[in-house]
């Protein structure tokens, strides 16, 4: 092997050697930012989570709020048929008495 030959060697494992260690360092950056953004990763499920338990916890409030509201609107409809059966009762018996007090006059 002559020395020319060596020498292109030495050179090409020399460069070889700065490339691996280039690499080393892209390999040793990108860990890095692999762990901040598995850090980011576990906050943002975090935070997906509150927000989920959140709209969840509205939902729920709302149903209670519905459920309450029809139960309102039960009792008003109860209430408006009472006062309509009696409003109905009161009219029967003031027909009753009126019809009553006519069929005497007629007659007598």
């Amino acid at each position: 092997m002559n020395i020319e030959t060596a020498a292109l060697l030495r050179s090409e494992i020399t460069g070889i050697r700065n490339d691996v260690s280039d690499i080393r360092q892209d390999i040793g950056g990108l860990e890095i930012k692999v762990e901040s953004l598995e850090a980011w990763r576990i906050g943002y499920l975090a935070q997906e989570d509150q927000v989920i338990s959140k709209l969840f916890n509205k939902i729920d409030e709302l149903m209670a709020g519905l459920s309450n509201m029809r139960s309102d609107l039960s009792r008003l409809h109860g209430e408006r048929d009472a006062a309509r059966r009696a409003s109905m009762m009161t009219v029967s018996l003031l027909s009753a008495v009126f019809g009553g007090l006519l069929a005497s006059l007629f007659r007598g």
